[in-house]
């Protein structure tokens, strides 16, 4: 039971840290096909 209980803490935990480095990525701005097309329309 205390590891079945300690486990689950252990992935929750380690969600939690993956979420807020994904959080707090820098991202490349406006990537997608959508933007890339309006910028070639742009042109």
């Amino acid at each position: 039971m205390r590891r079945t209980l300690l486990t689950l803490l252990g992935a929750i935990g380690a969600f939690a840290v993956l979420t807020a480095s994904y959080a707090t990525a820098d991202l490349p701005a406006e990537t997608s096909a959508a933007a890339q097309s309006a910028q070639v329309t742009a042109q």
